[in-house]
């Protein structure tokens, strides 16, 4: 027997044929209880896409194939043990085809629109702009990339882009997140407080910037700072204000060549007021207590709160006609954003909301650093009180304290970004980008689908972290998209993609449902309707796609698993019969005989 012949039949052996089959059915046991614990992704890559995962498919296919080697030339009564044998082979075969040439990805559209190309899932690609090609350098990370779930250093020699400029990938967290820092060394004036409201003891503090809020426990705490210390003390003090001043809404005051006029919002709301013997008059077409854009870029009211109190007025005259707009908190929108030409009117509006906190808690600073808190609770009376730093103060809120920590005068926001563990399930991963050019060398980390501004000397890049993409082949478009609810809820039951699918090369046009189990194919892609996201006033459906040429290999290697398994049934029944013939035979010949 020659040595191949002895390596053969001991790899092909049903001994280690079973050691093989007990690693899988263990392996595939825990990758079963680690997904159910950690998700689908963090098992596809600690077990089926790891190196020994597959190196244990490779060791199966190995061992079926000696299995038939060993045993050449065949026999008839082999043929259901070749075929069997031969359909594993086959089955394994497609599944690396699917896995080497075929895609999985997903698309995300809207209501409307249109799409040409997805994003390969497990492909990912670093994008470098810099401002002068047409299109970004694009780098595979999959060339150098760890496994996707396990931070790590990565040596990696880099890659020369253009000149003298060179990228290079240094480190790679499978998750991560942004953390802030406020430090005082901004090179502009920026106010910020440091502030903690809360039980006694208990501090967890906020940076609060000026002119912001952020909210503490539930409620919402704002810092304002007040050029003028009589309008502080009147803010404090709203007995303080005169009379005049102290319309239900707010008062305007117009300033016409070195003249000034002035009446309560309501006197000109809707009807003329004369300015003096100007001959002009002035009207409020609207009044908004809280304005802001909307999406048509129109100023619209969000709410009837005294948030951003916004007015228009009409200025009319013998000849002319003049709109202007007015912020209450922004005096100074109308040279901000006035029109091209002179305009003959100063118009000023003081809201009485200015008097009423635009927050449940709001800490107003003066010029001289001089600071107080002003608490308005809903259904209770509104409260000022001194603030100093270090001190805490009492709220109408049952146990909890107001504490400015520390004051900022040029405060800035330094991010960092931080590692996450355990990874969790809807992860961010993060490289760390290094750009050399012309002598300079700039460094930063990128999270995905984050576009990144870096400064290389003098040179500004762009850089992305993101999913490769790959053309459909044809251009698809998401028409509606439909949620179903359970009865008496809002729980949702099914959602579905409503879609047209145009193929440019021969411009035939496909009208299509997509839902949770029925897919729709269109050309080597298969769509799966797989999840969607709702974001603000829109949602947005995503499409799984995937192309899996090794299926119809897979689907004949099934079919001649079970060929081979009823032709070894087949033969055993009819060697198992012809054995009993024989038997039969033998024994009545010995019977003759003894006759």
């Amino acid at each position: 027997m020659s040595r191949t012949h002895t390596v053969l039949r001991a790899v092909g052996s049903l001994w280690f044929a079973g050691v093989l089959l007990a690693l899988l059915l263990v392996a595939m046991a825990c990758a079963t209880v680690f997904e159910s614990l950690k998700g689908t992704e963090p098992a596809l890559g600690e077990f089926y896409h790891s190196w020994w995962f597959r190196l244990l498919l490779v060791g199966i296919g190995i061992n079926v194939l000696a299995a038939v080697l060993v045993r050449l030339p065949l026999t008839a009564r082999q043929a259901g043990f070749f075929i069997t044998h031969l359909s594993i082979l086959v089955t394994l075969g497609g599944a690396l085809v699917t896995e080497y040439l075929g895609s999985r990805g997903q698309v995300g559209l809207i209501e409307g629109q249109t799409a040409s190309q997805f994003s390969l899932a497990g492909h990912e690609t670093l994008l470098i702009d810099d401002g002068k090609k047409q299109d970004p350098y694009a780098i595979d990370l999959g060339e150098f990339l760890p496994t996707r779930l396990k931070q790590a250093e990565i040596r990696w020699a880099g890659r020369q882009l253009s000149g003298s400029t060179r990228v290079e990938v240094l480190r790679y967290v499978p998750d991560s997140t942004w953390e802030p820092k406020t430090t005082n060394d901004s090179p502009v004036v920026q106010r910020a407080l440091e502030i903690a409201f809360g039980p006694a003891g208990q501090r967890e503090p906020h940076w609060v910037f000026a002119g912001q809020s952020v909210s503490m426990g539930g409620v919402e705490v704002a810092f304002r700072r007040v050029e003028d210390r009589a309008e502080l003390h009147r803010l404090v003090n709203p007995a303080s204000a005169p009379s005049s001043q102290l319309s239900s809404k707010g008062f305007i005051t117009v300033e016409y060549q070195g003249q000034t006029f002035g009446f309560p919002l309501e006197q000109g709301l809707g009807k003329p007021v004369p300015l003096g013997e100007t001959g002009f008059t002035a009207r409020v077409l609207r009044y908004l207590p809280h304005a802001t854009v909307g999406t048509d870029n129109q100023v619209v009211n969000a709410s009837d709160r005294p948030v951003n109190p916004y007015v228009e007025v009409e200025f009319a005259g013998p000849e002319s006609k003049e709109t202007q707009r007015a912020f209450a908190r922004f005096p100074e929108f109308s040279t901000m954003h006035g029109s091209a030409k002179a305009q003959s009117f100063k118009l000023t509006f003081k809201s009485s909301a200015e008097e009423t906190p635009s927050t449940p808690v709001e800490v107003l600073e003066g010029t001289d650093g001089e600071m107080y808190v002003r608490f308005s609770p809903r259904g209770a009376e509104h409260s000022a009180q001194p603030l100093e730093v270090g001190e805490p103060v009492g709220s109408p809120w049952p146990g909890r304290q107001l504490t400015v920590i520390r004051r900022y005068d040029h405060a800035r926001v330094d991010w960092t970004l931080l590692p996450v563990e355990p990874v969790r399930e809807s992860r961010t991963p993060a490289v760390l980008v290094r750009l050399s050019a012309a002598g300079s060398t700039n460094e930063a980390w990128v999270q995905k689908y984050q576009r990144r501004p870096l400064m290389v000397g003098s040179n500004r890049y762009e850089v992305s972290y993101v999913d490769a993409s790959r053309p459909l082949g044809f251009e698809l478009t998401l028409d509606r998209f439909r949620i179903g609810y359970y009865p008496g809820g809002m729980r949702p039951r099914s959602f579905e993609s409503h879609v047209t699918v145009v193929h440019p090369a021969t411009g035939r046009t496909e009208s299509r449902v997509i839902s949770m189990n029925h897919p729709a194919k269109f050309g080597r892609y298969t769509l799966y309707q797989s999840s969607y996201r709702q974001e603000k006033a829109k949602t947005v459906s995503f499409l799984s796609v995937s192309s899996d040429p090794g299926q119809p290999i897979v689907f004949v290697g099934y079919i001649a698993m079970i060929v081979g398994m009823l032709v070894v049934l087949g033969t055993r029944v009819a060697t198992g019969r012809r054995r009993a013939a024989w038997v039969a035979g033998s024994g009545a010949g010995n019977r003759k005989a003894e006759k």
